[in-house]
Order: structure tokens, then sequence, then C-alpha cells
């Protein structure tokens, strides 16, 4: 009897200790901050690990969970689709955002992922400037799940130095998104009228500071001796161009007469992007509006969205393997560190939830694969331009038989084709089995077959989930393996200069993901997950609706017991 009675005794408590552990778990924390690294591929957590802090990315990898083989899951692997995909738990194939920009077909140019020439800027002190806005998001997102779940008492704001950065995280009805603007107020953050008529009184004052000017008055110099920057090439290489009238790309980088280089033409304050202040400067702003917007003070859960731009404007200057990009990750971390502390402080370590992912990765520059004796080459897309004109010439007689052609998308002209009684899909299989055909080229899909077939694996699958079919091309294109796209195709493999992005490749599309705070377990998983995983597994922290459009899955290693 004694015995049953501690047996009884043990499994009372057992009981009551998983009701509570399961019960703390799914208590919702009072705020998520999400953190995307624009251009960061999954190694950079590992490549200068022993060079981090203790208080930054370290901190991320030993109390948090790290899912180590997450990838983007469509094409292109690109800054605005990614930032889309990852707060709407979709692809491209329904949230819209095919690309930075795409050609449309009605107005006959090419248009911005955000712009919106009915939304106004607010900030300047010129009027009637066009903005942008999420207007071109055809999905809603998670940032307007916890708005509609709170009656709209939770705050969801996001910042970013790219105004595609902060927009599309913020879904359709954040309280705002705030981007920093080189244009019409110089070193100013600013917003959209779709989201306010006037700046808060603490954006205002933060404008005041002028911390863009006092940062670019600053030199650029390596945090620690240059000699210790072992897991980068040279300081000075043929694979970096050089910047502001510098006979080489080599530090230190005096910025204060570097921009005076810049002046004329307006683009001194866009310098911010390529130096490490940029990184420092949002997260000064982030701290700003933990405070002053109060979030994750009360009942209602909030959401702060924070993407960092300079890494990829690093990544395409010069490149994965520079030591500016070495310098960039160790100036980050201590800047990731700053905020973690702020969260300590302000919120409460066992109050929030942080999770940090990127939008896509990238490839190495291009002269420095070849040099290593890496396959590689360039998309030559005028050349492509060119030969298809010629085919469907002589095929179909001379005619303007291409609309527009242009990084993986042809568009064909379906006017013309209409009045020469022609078959829409006969042009678009003959521009199919014509591209298959050219060096560099991995793929061509017709948009019937996209629209009509229904693909579960590979390259094809991934095409599939970037293909929208008011914005995507007739034909949509994949290249192979080390080809680059996007830049000079009369360029030769020796002069490019740092990096592109956008591919299929685990190069563009394996990227970190990591969560860490209230709830979040301790542990790692090689399980393969995707981007699209992100927004689901936010609902279920904060027990919410699914956007309405989802195609990932929560990330049950969160919640397991």
């Amino acid at each position: 009897m004694h015995l049953l009675k501690n047996i009884l005794a043990i499994l009372v408590l057992s009981i009551g200790y998983v009701n509570l552990t399961l019960s703390q778990n799914t208590s919702k924390p009072k705020l998520v901050v999400g953190i995307v690294i624009d251009q960061m591929a999954f190694n950079n957590l590992y490549k200068y690990e022993s060079r981090y802090g203790e208080g930054g990315f370290k901190r991320l990898l030993k109390e948090g969970y790290n899912f180590k083989n997450t990838h983007v899951n469509y094409v292109p692997s690109e800054t605005a689709p990614g930032h889309a995909a990852i707060y709407t738990g979709t692809t491209p194939a329904y949230h819209g955002i095919i690309g930075n920009s795409w050609f449309d077909r009605v107005s006959n140019v090419v248009i911005g992922n955000v712009a919106d020439t009915a939304s106004l800027l607010i900030g300047p002190k010129t009027k009637n400037i066009p903005a942008a806005s999420p207007k071109n998001l055809m999905t809603n997102s998670i940032a307007d799940e916890l708005r509609i779940a709170s009656n709209f008492k939770s705050k969801v704001i996001s910042i970013s130095l790219k105004d595609r950065g902060a927009i599309l995280p913020a879904g359709k009805s954040a309280n705002a998104a705030y981007w920093h603007d080189w244009r019409a107020t110089p070193g100013h953050f600013v917003t959209s009228s779709h989201y306010m008529k006037a700046l808060p009184k603490w954006v205002k004052n933060f404008n005041k500071l002028e911390r863009s000017d006092a940062f670019l008055d600053q030199t650029w110099n390596t945090l620690y001796p240059i000699e210790t920057y072992t897991s980068s090439t040279a300081d000075s290489t043929a694979y970096e161009p050089t910047i502001g009238g510098k006979p080489a790309p080599t530090f230190p980088y005096e910025f204060k007469s570097i921009r005076e280089k810049y002046k004329a033409n307006g683009t001194e304050h866009q310098l911010l992007w390529a130096s490490p202040w940029g990184n420092t400067l949002l997260t000064e702003f982030a701290i700003e509006a933990l405070k002053n917007e109060a979030l994750g003070t009360d009942e209602h859960s909030d959401l702060l969205n924070i993407s960092y731009s300079v890494p990829d404007v690093i990544g395409h200057t010069f490149g994965p393997q520079s030591v500016e990009m070495e310098d960039i990750y160790l100036r980050l971390d201590k800047d990731l560190a700053t905020l973690f502390d702020s969260l300590d402080m302000l919120i409460g370590n066992n109050d929030y939830v942080v999770f940090l992912t990127a939008d896509h990765g990238a490839i190495s520059n291009a002269a420095f694969l070849a040099d290593n004796k890496i396959e590689t080459s360039v998309a030559r897309i005028d050349k492509y331009k060119v030969s298809l004109h010629q085919y469907l010439g002589k095929k179909y007689g001379k005619n303007n038989w291409i609309q527009y052609f242009e990084g993986n998308n042809i568009y064909l002209n379906k006017a013309k084709i209409d009045e020469n009684n022609l078959s829409f899909r006969d042009v678009q299989d003959d521009v199919v089995d014509f591209m298959v055909g050219q060096e560099g080229v991995f793929s061509a899909l017709s948009a019937h077959d996209l629209q009509t077939q229904n693909y579960e694996d590979g390259h094809r699958q991934i095409v599939q989930n970037g293909y929208y079919s008011k914005r995507s091309g007739d034909i949509v294109l994949t290249f192979d393996f080390g080809v680059v796209q996007n830049i000079n195709p009369r360029i030769k493999i020796a002069n490019v200069k740092g990096t592109v992005h956008g591919s299929a490749y685990s190069y563009d599309t394996h990227i970190p993901l990591l969560f860490m705070g209230k709830g979040i377990p301790k542990g790692e998983s090689i399980d393969k997950t995707h981007i699209t995983d992100i927004a689901p597994t936010l609902a279920m922290l904060l027990n919410v609706q699914i956007p309405s459009v989802f195609q990932g899955h929560p990330l049950g290693a969160l919640f397991e017991e």
C-alpha cells in the first residue's frame, strides 16, 4: 500500500509537471521580434563563429533552436519574394511578389515590388512625393492575422533600410513600416501614407539626431587587426570594385571624404547601406521603437520586424569572400547583442521570442570561383535575345514576337501572335524547345505547363512555386549550376565584381533559421524545412489564425516535450 501511494504521488507530480510545461509553451509571448538578414547564407553562422561574442549569434545558437536545413523553395531567390514568403507562409505563386521588380504587360514598363503611385511619402518637407505600399502583395500575412485576432490592439512595427524590407513584412494592416530615405529626406526614416498621415514624435526626434550624417563622418576600419581576417581573401583583390575614388578596395574607408564624391548625384546617404553603421543605425531605431511604442508591455502580443540590409549591399559590392563582409558580420554580431540586451531589459528574457532568418543567400564571386577551378559562367541574356529573335523570325517571319525578355522571364507579344493567327501555346512550346538548347540554360517551362501540370519536386516545382500568372513571363528559365545572372551579360568572368543571387541552387536557397525565447526549447534539427514554414509557426506561437494562403507547416520541434 505504501508503495502504491508513492507511485500515485509520483504520477500526480509528473502529470502536474507536464501540464505546467505545456501551459508555459502554449502561452503567448508578449513580443515576437523577426530578424531578417538580407543575403545571409547559412554558412555565415559558422564561418565566423569563433570570432563572434557570446551575446549575438552565439547566444542564438546556444539558447535557441536551430533549423539547420532551411531553404527558399521558389525562384527567384531575391529580397522582395523572400520577405513576403517569411511573413505570409506562401510562395510567389500565391503572394504575387515574383521578384524585386517585374514587367507589367498593360503599362509596358517594369514596376517595383512595392511601387504605388497612389501612396505618398510621409516624412519629407516636400509634399506629394510618390511612396510605396503593400498593394502588390496578394495575400495576407501573419502581421495581419495578429492584428485581426486582437481586434487591432496588437502593434506591428516593421523597419529596414530598404522600403521593401520594411513594407512586405508589415503586411496590409501594420501600425507602421519605416525605411531609410536617401533621396527626399536624406538620412531620415520615412513611411507611407498607407500607414499614417504624419510621423510620430519619437521618429521625428530620432531623425533630428542626424545619426546618418554622424556615421558618415567616420572612418571604417576593421574591428580587429586585419591580419586576423583569415576566413576571407586578401584585402585587395580583383573580385572587388573601388568606391569613392579610392585607388584600391582596401581598408580604411574614410567615409567623410568618400561621401563628397557622391554628393553631386544625391546618393551620399545611400553609402550608409555599404557600411557597418547601417546595421547600427537600424538597431538604434529598433530600440527606440521598442521604448516609444511600448511594445510587449500589455496583454496583446506585438510584432517587431527588423530587416538588416547591409550584408546584401556588401555582398553585391565586394562579394561573400571579402574582408569587408567578414567585418560586417563581426560588427552585426555586436549590434544583435545590443538588441538582445535591450529586449531583456525592456521586455524580460522570458516574455519575448526572437527568430532570425534570411531572404536568400548568394553564390561566391564568379571570378573567385573560376580562379579556384569551380565551374561558373555568366547568363548571356543579350545573346539569348538575339538568337531567339532570329529563330522566331525564321520560323514565323520577321516581327516583334518578343515583348520583353530579361532575367529568367520571357514575355511573348500576344497581340502580334493573335494578329498572325498563330497558336499561342505552339509559340510557347517552340521557345521552350529553343531555349533549353542554349548554353547555360538548365530548363525552360511554358506558362501553359506551369498552369496545368503539378510538379512535385526538383527545379520544376521550385519554378512553379515562383510563377504567378498575372505577372510572370510566358516562358520561365532556370540556369545551370554556377551561372550568374542579372549582371552585365557582356562582361568577362575575370571582370565580375561582387556577387548576385536568384537561383534554385543551395548557395542561394540555404538560409539560417533560429528561434529563441519564451517556451522555445534548446536544440537543432537537420530535417528539411522551408522559408514558408515560419509564418505558420508564428501563428501557433501567437495562437492566431494561419495566414489565409499558406504552403508551409508549423515547425513541430518547437512544441514537442
